[in-house]
């Protein structure tokens, strides 16, 4: 019999059917528990033999395509027992996945070639199992899984120990450090220091400058989301130093990418912007898309800041496209974080609710906990804005729980927006508690911009809330100073809001009518809905008290053209009720036109 009559004799019988003919034939077993009976059915010798020639034979069939085969090359190999063969496939596959930012599966592979290593570690050089273990764990890293991820290290660490691996002890120790160092489920500012200090003592003992570099880096990280603004500064300096003399452009891209934090923190936006323009050059020619989406969003960031909400925007939706195309979920709320006070500042609700709730919960799923803190605590502070205090309040007090629990550099942020909640809410000797609070978790000696902008605000406003007027031009008068002198400008027309209705209750007309006079330009110029009709309604009372009523009619009107814009822009009815009912938004709407 030939190999055509058997296998028309199994198809008849059922067992096998017959798939395609050209462009050659393909059979499939009928059932897969029929697949398992005859493969088992081999003696084991046999099956070995099957397998390795099978691998061979798909090497010399489709050598180029060697990439695409690497999985199934992998366990044909690895069945044959060809270890070296199958682990080096494996490690391919791995590669490949991570290359298309299919990441789970990079793990997956990856933990197959680590596991190989494990049960054959004579056969593994200390550069191999380097590869296997931070590509498993940085693929773990992408898809949100850190407690995978430091798992992955731990291993790494103790294979070393058993190995006295000395180098790859040193990549273990720093792997650990940057997650418990960055905003992640897991942050651990202490457990990250401790590590870290570890490894930069060791790097500096093996005399290895490119790992010093990078837990330099790593350091930066830590003492900037803890709020220690000059130490992290030093750290990164001496790191940018160590990159640029080794001509080391990966690590450089990474430090530009950070050192932007201490730059903001310190109130040098064209410092910050520099940094990452340049990183973001290195990251397109690396071609690395996870951390081009990243810098797109920092750059986004350092861009509403400065005011330029256009390029902003572009540069966001750029990084959602990216953040898309390859499945990173931090990478897809990073991009949104800033977005949505934009959409905030138009006057368009909705939009700015929905894209801060996506970006909530995309970090949830990602484990970024920095849109869990600060963009809750903004959203928390809109739903207060729009008459929906209590809500406001039950947003704001998680946001500090998890500000307390994951990232306590960014507690003040939560206890501003609190602060100025409980204002809204008339709860004035609440509202004083919490602002102290704010005040006493920033170290002013290391903040030169002295904490989050939310804090002089809310400062404002209680102080206007108790009639204490000269206090509330003061404290205003400090946060426009700081605002001007660092290039600020999205704050700066409610400042010069809040001082002029200082002004105004002390009786100091004309003083009051330049500064709110100033505060529509810087408004105006940013398509601020937000300020505007608030504005608007103190100009048109300014000018009505002087005698002046088509101006104070004009301005009227625009104030409630403005309302109108932004209630119609409310998705909610019951939010945009509240909205309406605000004594102060009925209030605009209730003067003589």
């Amino acid at each position: 019999m030939t190999l055509q009559t058997d296998l028309a004799a199994l198809e008849t019988s059922g067992l096998l059917r017959l798939t395609q003919t050209e462009p050659e034939i393909e059979y499939l077993f009928r059932h897969a528990l029929i697949q398992d009976a005859a493969y088992n059915s081999l003696l084991k010798n046999n099956r070995r033999v099957l397998h390795h020639a099978v691998g061979e034979t798909l090497e010399q069939l489709y050598p180029d395509r060697r990439e695409e085969l690497a999985p199934l090359l992998g366990q044909h190999f690895l069945e044959a027992g060809d270890y070296e063969r199958a682990s080096n496939y494996f490690s391919l596959a791995g590669d490949t996945a991570l290359k298309i930012y299919a990441n789970a599966e990079a793990a997956l592979h990856y933990a197959h070639a680590i596991e190989i290593a494990k049960q054959k570690s004579g056969t593994a050089t200390s550069e191999q199992l380097l590869h296997l273990y931070t590509g498993r764990g940085r693929a773990l890293e992408l898809t949100g899984r850190y407690l995978e991820a430091l798992q992955t290290y731990h291993e790494m660490q103790s294979f070393a120990h058993e190995r006295g691996d000395r180098p790859l002890e040193l990549a273990a120790l720093t792997a650990q450090a940057t997650i418990y160092s960055t905003p992640t489920a897991v942050h651990n500012p202490e457990r990250g220091q401790a590590l870290a200090e570890q490894a930069l003592n060791l790097a500096r003992e093996l005399k290895d400058r490119r790992a010093e570099a990078r837990i330099l880096w790593n350091l930066m990280l830590l003492h900037s989301f803890t709020g220690q603004t000059r130490s992290a500064l030093d750290y990164g300096e001496q790191a940018l130093a160590i990159a640029r003399e080794l001509g080391l452009r990966e690590e450089l891209a990474y430090i530009l990418n950070d050192i932007f934090r201490s730059y903001i923190a310190g109130g040098w936006y064209d410092r910050a912007w520099v940094a990452v323009d340049e990183a973001r050059g290195l990251w397109r020619e690396l071609g690395n898309q996870t951390m081009l989406a990243d810098n797109l969003s920092r750059s986004a960031r350092v861009l509403f800041a400065m005011g330029d909400y256009e390029r902003a925007l572009t540069m966001a939706e750029e990084a959602r496209h990216i953040g898309q195309a390859i499945g990173n979920l931090w990478g897809q709320s990073f991009c949104r974080m800033f977005v949505g006070y934009i959409y905030l500042e138009r006057g368009e609700l909705s939009r700015a609710i929905e894209t801060m709730e996506t970006c909530i919960r995309l970090g949830e799923q990602a484990g970024f906990m920095m849109t869990q803190v600060g963009t809750r605590a903004d959203l928390a502070w809109i739903y207060g804005t729009l008459g929906d205090i209590q809500h406001g309040l039950e947003l704001g007090r998680l946001a500090r729980t998890q500000a307390e629990q994951r990232l306590p550099g960014f507690k003040a942020w939560t206890l501003a927006c609190l602060a100025r909640l409980h204002v809204m809410d008339g709860d004035l000797v609440t509202a004083e508690t919490v602002l102290q609070e704010g005040y006493q978790c920033l170290n002013r000696e290391d903040f030169t911009t002295h904490g989050p902008v939310e804090l002089p605000l809310a400062e404002a406003e209680l102080a206007l809330a108790r009639h204490d007027y000269p206090r509330a031009v003061a404290v205003m008068d400090e946060l426009l100073a700081r605002l001007r002198q660092i290039g600020m400008r999205p704050f700066l027309a409610e400042a010069l809001y809040l001082k002029g209705q200082a002004l105004l209750a002390q009786g100091k007309i004309a003083e009051a009518r330049a500064i709110l006079i100033e505060a529509r330009t810087e408004a105006e110029a940013l398509g601020s809905r937000r300020m505007s009709w608030r504005i608007f309604t103190a100009l048109s009372r300014i000018e009505a008290e002087h005698g002046h009523p088509a101006e104070a009619r004009q301005l009227n009107q625009q104030a409630r053209d403005t309302i109108e814009y932004i209630a119609a822009h409310i998705g909610s009815f019951e939010l945009r009720t509240s909205f309406l009912n605000r004594p102060e938004v009925h209030a605009a709407l209730s003067l003589e036109p």
